[in-house]
């Protein structure tokens, strides 16, 4: 009798984790979606005053840049549709008028986005925001992620620098009864040798802090975006947790939980392809066996240069 209680238990917990819900989260780099430098996506330098006075002269009509920026928006969300996630964090994009341009192409494409938000950017140079996309509510948002670190400028100096996270933004989503606090953010570019991957260490740190903060409260925690590091660089396992005491984030870019697939970057760095787009995770909302990973190739080059990382999971019941 004993043994037969205990395999009805068995069975129960079993079929509890088969029904369990599943959802998709993904991150994409979409490349310069922003008006204000959309047009290199059209293979054209940052600057436009480096290129010719005729091309100056088009893009200077704001009709044009418009135009263009709404063609390769739709250009993006046709890739968006294919993967279709219910929770999708974007860098790389411009403010709330551009996302809601992007937003409106995918529901022409029949992928609704009902609640989204747009980071305060801090970086005037590039007009470069990150920004979460859900199928599902959204509350407490962060508009940036506080904070400031120190950091060494040089390996061998004592010259200190002083960073913050100028495209970060944080939400809560809210899947059924289970609550997700779920980050985007876009770390320092891989150029600029020592000094760079220094300041990625501190956006980290200052990253971490608040992730900490939230694994404290037995929250679970999603952190995504374009980190400009590998896998196995000092930023991410700052932000995963290996330099602290606290509860690590899991690395779903890990080769265990890969779907059998041949792609495993998200981005060609002088010949050198990486996984620099990331979905990391806490341990208490999802089993690791119901996580399942997939990095999707984009071979269109008007769309990104980025490969967007796809993560679906099983929420634990």
């Amino acid at each position: 009798m004993k043994r037969l209680f205990l395999s009805f238990i068995a069975l129960v917990f079993f079929v509890s984790y088969l029904d369990a819900q599943e959802i998709t989260v993904a991150t994409f780099n979409a490349e310069f979606l922003n008006t204000s430098r959309v047009h290199i996506k059209y293979g054209l330098q940052f600057d436009i005053k480096r290129e010719s006075e005729k091309e100056q002269e088009f893009w200077k009509d704001e009709k044009n840049r418009s135009k263009k920026f709404e063609e390769a928006s739709n250009n993006v969300a046709e890739a968006l549709k294919e993967i279709d996630a219910d929770i999708l964090t974007l860098t790389e994009v411009g403010g709330k008028e551009d996302l809601q341009v992007l937003v409106d192409a995918l529901k022409k494409l029949g992928v609704q986005y009902d609640y989204w938000e747009v980071c305060d950017c801090q970086d005037t140079y590039t007009g470069q925001h990150v920004a979460v996309l859900s199928k599902y509510p959204i509350k407490d948002i962060w508009p940036e992620i506080p904070g400031r670190s120190i950091y060494l400028e040089e390996a061998d100096g004592d010259n200190e620098g002083e960073t913050g996270i100028s495209k970060g933004l944080k939400v809560t989503v809210s899947v059924g009864q289970t609550e997700l606090d779920v980050f985007v953010l876009h770390f320092k570019s891989e150029s600029g040798g020592y000094s760079s991957d220094a300041k990625r260490i501190a956006q980290a740190s200052i990253a971490r802090r608040s992730i900490i903060k939230l694994l404290n409260q037995d929250r679970n925690v999603i952190v995504t975006g374009d980190l400009n590091s590998e896998k196995g660089s000092p930023s991410i396992y700052r932000i995963r947790g290996f330099d602290d005491i606290y509860e690590e984030l899991i690395q779903t870019g890990d080769s265990r939980y890969f779907e059998n697939t041949d792609v495993r970057w998200t981005y060609n760095y002088k010949g050198e392809r990486d996984q620099i787009d990331h979905i990391l995770i806490s341990s208490g909302f999802t089993e690791r066996k119901g996580i399942q990973t997939s990095i999707l190739e984009i071979t269109d080059d008007k769309v990104s240069d980025h490969n967007p990382v796809i993560v679906k999971l099983k929420l634990a019941e």
